[in-house]
């Protein structure tokens, strides 16, 4: 529940300042508006360079579609929508939009070099060009294609009810999807959609596209952002922060701290004799005990199967307690074994699979751990070498126990 509040800020602050800023513009002077006006190209642009890069096709594939589709609404829109062809182009962005951000929502993540990303930025491109040509031929023709598509509103807003559903759907979709996957939730494309939906649902109010456009760049540049920043300091396999970031939050901590060395007990032999699969299950299994540590602890992977565990403002002695109780939790924690390969696509498939009985296949393993604090050595590099030799020292006495330097 924590991930999730966590994952919503980002677009609640985008909303929130998009909502002062609407709220505070007519204080604004006229260099500040003209401003305004073109905050959506600088920050959708570089949400789009970000991408680039990063090599994330989903987001440079967003990023570009809200480029452009702000584009489309300052050199086409800007006259009365009762006009035409304002009136078409309209409905066209509100029924388009939807639908692109939707494609790029069920399709993977494969990097902005793959083919098939490349092949469809292609399709999009010739798809744009051919109706802008259609309009230069024929401005009405897309009144001509769909006579009755603006007849219905939906719910009262600017936009048609085919247009307000397609948005609906494809938001629900942007939510649903990553969950049944198993997927990170990012809050990018679901934040695009709705505030593209604001934007085409209140149209009619000033300034709108510019405001939540803006919002939308915002929210994909604080997102990739943070995605960067986990790829520096967090650990991809188990998810919880690595020796980098161990380092930098060492240095907060003045000279009052607790250092724990964690090594996996014959992590070789699980990997020759049940493979590297496993294997990564176990570190994973690891790392969520850690966790779970009492006392304030942190954990960190600090390489291979080593890991350690950082407790601010305590001492050795005062931590050791802690360690124990961690200790005894992992010994006689039964690690069950997944099939990846055969394991059911969703959780409620697997729960039936497995019924009330017992999982085969479950393990167990243990771990040595060795601690020092701050006042064992001046440096950190002398902490983390006393806690590492009090962790060999419970290995030679016999594994699965807790030293004090």
């Amino acid at each position: 529940m924590s991930q999730i509040i966590i994952r919503l800020l980002a677009p609640m602050f985008c909303l929130m300042l998009a909502v002062f800023t609407y709220w505070q513009y007519p204080a604004l002077n006229g260099d500040q508006r003209a401003l305004l006006e073109q905050l959506p190209f600088i920050v959708c642009g570089l949400a789009a360079f970000m991408a680039l890069l990063a090599n994330q096709s989903k987001n440079l594939g967003t990023a570009m579609t809200m480029l452009i589709s702000y584009w489309l609404i300052r050199h086409f829109l800007q006259a009365p929508l009762n006009a035409e062809p304002a009136n078409q182009i309209f409905s066209l962005i509100s029924l388009c939009l939807p639908l692109i951000l939707g494609v790029f929502i069920v399709l993977p993540d494969t990097g902005w070099r793959h083919p098939a990303f490349l092949v469809l930025t292609a399709f999009i491109s010739i798809f744009a060009l051919i109706i802008i040509s259609l309009f230069q031929w024929q401005p009405l023709w897309f009144s001509h294609l769909l006579p009755g598509i603006n007849e219905s509103t939906f719910f009262g807003l600017k936009i048609s009810a085919t247009a307000g559903l397609l948005f609906l759907l494809v938001y629900t979709f942007s939510i649903i999807l990553p969950l049944l996957r198993r997927e990170y939730l990012d809050s990018s494309l679901p934040g695009c959609v709705f505030f593209s939906f604001i934007t085409v649902g209140w149209f009619q109010l000033p300034h709108i596209s510019s405001i939540m456009f803006s919002a939308a760049g915002l929210l994909l540049i604080i997102n990739q952002t943070q995605a960067l920043l986990n790829m520096v300091y967090r650990d991809e396999l188990t998810q919880i922060p690595n020796r980098r970031a161990l380092l930098r939050d060492v240095r907060t901590m003045g000279n009052h701290y607790a250092l724990a060395m964690v090594d996996v007990d014959h992590f070789k032999s699980i990997n020759d004799q049940y493979g590297h699969d496993l294997g990564d299950q176990v570190l994973r299994a690891i790392a969520a005990q850690l966790r779970r540590v009492s006392g304030g602890g942190r954990a960190y992977r600090f390489g291979g199967e080593e890991f350690c565990l950082l407790f601010r403002g305590k001492t050795r002695e005062q931590v050791v307690d802690y360690l124990e109780q961690l200790r005894k939790n992992i010994a006689n924690y039964d690690m069950a074994t997944r099939d990846n390969k055969n394991r059911p696509r969703y959780q409620s498939s697997g729960e039936k699979k497995r019924g009330a009985s017992r999982r085969r296949g479950n393990i167990r393993v243990t771990v040595s751990i060795g601690v020092a604090d701050a006042q064992d050595a001046l440096h950190f590099d002398g902490v983390m070498k006393a806690a590492d030799s009090a962790m060999y020292r419970a290995k030679e006495a016999g594994r699965n126990q807790t030293k004090i330097a």
